[in-house]
């Protein structure tokens, strides 16, 4: 009879005992799970913690089930017990995720090609797998991965492991999309170059791969501003509470009362039409003054110390934000909950309207200023660790807003590709691109501020009259396939063919590219990738098939997830012709 190994301590533990330390005197002869320990520790306990050391409990045994469980399922026969007490004795060492990855996974997996190849590519798709995107999985470092929301992407260890199956020291990504790629290649050394339909994309990759030319004393100047907007807040406050006076006067006399707002849905009081929630604005101005101050920001010239700032301290304000959207768009509290947040909110209310008459920020103002200063805080961190990470000697990251399909590929020469193209009839990016730019209005209000990127600089139309750069190019939307199901299929396979003439084009004779894509629509992309390939000269040379399926009893199968492939092709050399 096999002996199980205990189940290991983790966070549950940690958080289950925090309230409630073990004592000294609390013995056990036999080797019980610490939870268990917490759990009997806690019965004296008040009501809380006997519900976090029970939950504690529970999250501890069901580990330790999957965890045996995931042993034996990779072993046989007299391997088990063997398994179990490697399990077992590795209980203070977790497994990093290279570990995790260099064996078979829970989901049904494929591979082909020389073992050399797939056995990288299945194991990076296993990465993106297990810990998803855009969180990076425990020992790979940050770095910019996953500052500003940007949906789906490839997990950077997962890309970061692709890169062991691609030659040279060029690398090109024709849907940079989030900038993954870009980021995985400078850390490896690479000059990386990217192009993206989505203004909203090369936005967020550009400052994801920042890497300004005054390093730490750029760094610096961000904080600063930052520090000089929560300073500049009542400031700022006491010239908008003028500015709208004076405006609701001029109203008043035209006869006229709708100040042309909105219910904000995501929290914050009301916003206009593409601009941000009330409580934000007076942020978002005293950013636009600081930044228009060029000695507040290094000159903020090409070359300069503060080259670049301005961008990025609009890029964190898009942050801050989108973060304080989300966590306003959170479940429902319960009833007693509430019922202190509309009390707190009726104080607050009326420390408002104190302020207002003071012309001051208000709590809610200032509260908006102290997150955006965090987010800055907190990229300048980690752009300071992309700056480590990096050799000094590596390029600059090139990002190109355009549709790839017309794109000169004799400037994007190289010697391998890495991307993720859209999935057939799964996203529109584009939509998300204005729904974002929507949400954040612009970098001065409205106004032009001199020197900022042209993403945060122009407005977002407010009569949904976009320029074709953010409605137009797009591949295999969401909203294709709805518009025509019948010829989506055609289409999606004639944009194939169109993109991996420019991957075919920019790539060099022996190049590689790896492309991660998942089915929809009912199309097989692994088949219609190679399919593509084979007409543009990219040969089919290994990948991976990663699927999550329940069959029935009867054989068919239920709750199909998404099938996932990872194919490396190689673009086969021009044969040349013999002299005589």
């Amino acid at each position: 009879m096999t002996t199980l190994p205990a189940p290991r301590a983790t966070w549950a533990y940690r958080w289950a005992s925090r309230a409630f330390p073990t004592s000294s005197s609390t013995t056990t002869t036999s080797r019980a799970s610490p939870s268990s320990v917490a759990l009997e520790a806690s019965r004296g306990g008040d009501e809380g913690a006997r519900r976090r050391a029970r939950a504690a409990h529970n999250h501890q045994h069901r580990r330790h089930r999957r965890g045996v469980a995931a042993a034996a399922s990779t072993t046989s026969g007299s391997d088990a017990p063997a398994a179990a007490a490697r399990v077992a004795a590795n209980d203070d060492e977790p497994e990093s995720y290279l570990d995790v990855a260099s064996r078979p996974s829970r989901f049904e997996e494929s591979a082909w090609g020389p073992k050399d190849l797939s056995s990288i590519l299945l194991a990076a798709m296993r990465i993106q797998w297990t810990h998803g995107y855009p969180n990076t999985p425990r020992g790979y470092p940050r770095l910019t991965h996953g500052f500003h929301e940007y949906p789906a992407g490839m997990q950077a260890a997962a890309a970061s492991k692709a890169l062991e199956a691609l030659p040279g020291r060029a690398l090109l990504d024709p849907f940079a999309g989030g900038g993954t790629t870009l980021v995985v290649g400078m850390a490896d050394g690479r000059a990386t170059k990217g192009v993206d339909v989505s203004p909203l994309a090369c936005a967020v990759a550009a400052h994801r791969a920042w890497r300004p030319s005054g390093g730490d004393a750029t760094l610096a100047l961000m904080r600063d501003a930052a520090r000089a907007v929560v300073e500049r807040m009542d400031v700022t406050a006491g010239e908008m509470r003028r500015e709208e006076r004076e405006d609701a006067k001029a109203a008043a006399a035209r006869g006229e009362d709708d100040d042309g707002e909105v219910d904000d849905d995501d929290g914050g009081g009301k916003r206009k039409p593409g601009g941000v929630p009330r409580d934000w604005r007076v942020a978002q101005r005293a950013l636009a003054d600081v930044v228009g101050n060029a000695a507040s920001i290094g000159g903020g010239g090409s070359g300069g110390d503060g080259d670049g700032v301005e961008g990025a301290l609009w890029h964190c304000f898009a942050v801050a934000l989108q973060r304080s959207s989300k966590s306003k768009n959170k479940r429902r509290p319960y009833k007693r909950q509430r019922k202190k947040a509309a009390a707190a909110a009726a104080d607050s209310e009326t420390a408002d309207s104190d302020a207002a008459a003071a012309e001051t920020a208000t709590a809610a103002e200032t509260a908006t200023a102290d997150a955006f200063a965090r987010v800055v805080d907190e990229y300048c961190d980690r752009v300071g660790d992309v700056l480590a990470a990096v050799p000094p000697e590596t390029p600059r990251a090139i990002i190109v807003n355009s549709d790839v399909r017309g794109v000169d590929a004799s400037a994007f020469q190289t010697d391998a590709v890495l991307t993720s193209p859209p999935y057939p009839g799964v996203y529109d990016y584009l939509s998300f691109a204005r729904k974002v730019k929507s949400g954040s209005g612009s970098a001065a209000g409205g106004a032009a501020a001199a020197g900022a990127e042209t993403y945060f600089r122009d407005a977002a139309p407010g009569d949904r009259n976009w320029p074709a750069a953010w409605t137009t190019g797009e591949l295999g939307s969401r909203r294709a396939l709805r518009s025509d199901p019948r010829a989506f299929k055609e289409a999606w396979q004639r944009e194939q063919e169109q993109w991996l003439a420019f991957v075919s084009a920019s790539l060099r004779p022996g190049g590689r590219a790896a492309i991660m894509i998942g089915d929809g629509a009912n199309v097989d992309t692994r088949l219609s990738i190679e399919d593509a390939g084979a007409k543009v000269g990219l040969a089919r040379v290994a990948g991976c098939t990663m699927a999550l399926t329940r069959t029935m009893s009867d054989g068919g199968v239920w709750c199909q997830a998404r099938r996932e492939h990872l194919i490396l092709l190689e673009k086969t050399p021009t044969p040349t012709t013999p002299t005589e």
